[in-house]
């Protein structure tokens, strides 16, 4: 599905050579992408191989891309100081001993700074998959930061009831993980990235009590109008680790969207009368009539164009009911005077509990 909007993307406006310049001196987001293993022996869907990973970071050395630590992005947006144009974060989910063994040498080639996104419990347990903590401290010494993946990397909102002892017990399994990272590795920001990327309101509103900043696997760039429990990232692995791909990405701007107004990505067993769901999008700034009438979004394979309320408001829905599990719907629109696009997506989770063995 991603591929076909990727590759409009790619052949519909711009060329490789326009893609690869820079559009002006500063900014006010950047854009992060995620990594899970690095190798050519795990499945391809999460994985990229040590060659195309060595591709991305000279696609972005020979491009003038600024690889930034996650902190330092993270702060000049929440400060509102500028970034260098052309920013980018790189993340890696699940602590693979694959990142240590095939990413963290050339990471530490190109002197490039990088997170990484660890659940604990394959790491105390001495899992063979999984880095240990002195791997994981070694990174941390040649320019890597830690960032908190949940204890076991277990669904957080796949849960029968959102009652106060799901709550209890999410964020429990969330600050177990949390503490295991600074016993071992010192203090550390309170990152969180959801396993899945799937979240509700009710966890990204106890978060954001909390301290967290958390992100998900939805696709965009953060800026000013981004919501900070639900930062999203570009995956840049399987089908989606060419170059092609990865400038489109590099490329795109996130839409000036109310991120925090989105309301709640679940769809619950109750709600399958609203199935498919309604995405109601509210804009921060009204966009260039060009940029308005070229919004086109992308759902399970199919384009849709969304229906205006006004220059503000639209909506968008597919006309036929998702999936169980994980839909996105991503919403792309040229960026009037520029040759990259503006982007937008929006995950939703049709939770559908398996039948009991009963």
């Amino acid at each position: 599905m991603l591929m076909s909007y990727v590759h409009f993307l790619f052949t519909g406006l711009m060329s490789v050579s326009i893609l690869f310049s820079a559009v002006a001196s500063a900014t006010d987001s950047f854009n992060i992408l995620m990594y899970h293993h690095v190798s050519s022996e795990t499945p391809r869907a999460t994985s990229l191989t040590k060659q195309e990973f060595h591709d991305h970071l000279k696609f972005l050395q020979h491009n003038n891309y600024h690889v930034l630590p996650l902190r330092q992005a993270l702060d000049a947006v929440q400060q509102g100081h500028a970034l260098p144009d052309q920013a980018v974060v790189i993340t890696f989910d699940d602590a693979m001993i694959s990142i240590y063994n095939n990413a963290f040498p050339l990471l530490k080639q190109f002197k490039y700074p990088f997170t990484v996104f660890v659940n604990t419990d394959p790491v105390d347990q001495g899992r063979k998959y999984a880095m240990n903590w002195d791997m994981l401290r070694e990174l941390t010494r040649h320019r890597g930061s830690l960032g908190n993946h949940s204890k076991d990397h277990g669904y957080l909102v796949r849960k029968p009831s959102y009652n106060e002892k799901w709550l209890t017990t999410t964020l429990a399994n969330i600050d177990y993980a949390q503490q295991r990272l600074e016993t071992e590795a010192g203090p550390q920001p309170k990152w969180l990235a959801y396993p899945f990327g799937e979240y509700n309101l009710t966890l990204q509103q106890a978060l954001k009590k909390r301290g967290y900043i958390a992100f998900g696997q939805q696709s965009g760039g953060v800026g000013p109008h981004s919501d900070w429990q639900a930062l999203p990232r570009f995956a840049v692995t399987g089908n989606y680790a060419t170059l092609e791909s990865l400038a489109v990405k590099l490329a795109s701007k996130p839409l000036p969207v109310h991120y925090n107004q989105l309301g709640d990505p679940v769809l619950r067993p109750d709600q399958q009368q609203d199935n498919p769901p309604l995405l109601r999008v509210n804009l921060a700034q009204p966009l260039h009539d060009t940029s308005r009438k070229r919004l086109n979004c992308f759902i399970m394979g199919q384009t849709y164009l969304p229906q205006w309320q006004d220059e503000l408001h639209f909506i968008v829905q597919p006309n036929r009911p998702l999936p169980a599990g994980r839909t996105r719907y991503n919403c792309t629109a040229p960026i009037w005077g520029q040759d990259n696009y503006f982007w937008f997506s929006h995950q939703w989770l049709n939770y559908q509990p398996k039948p009991s063995a009963n």
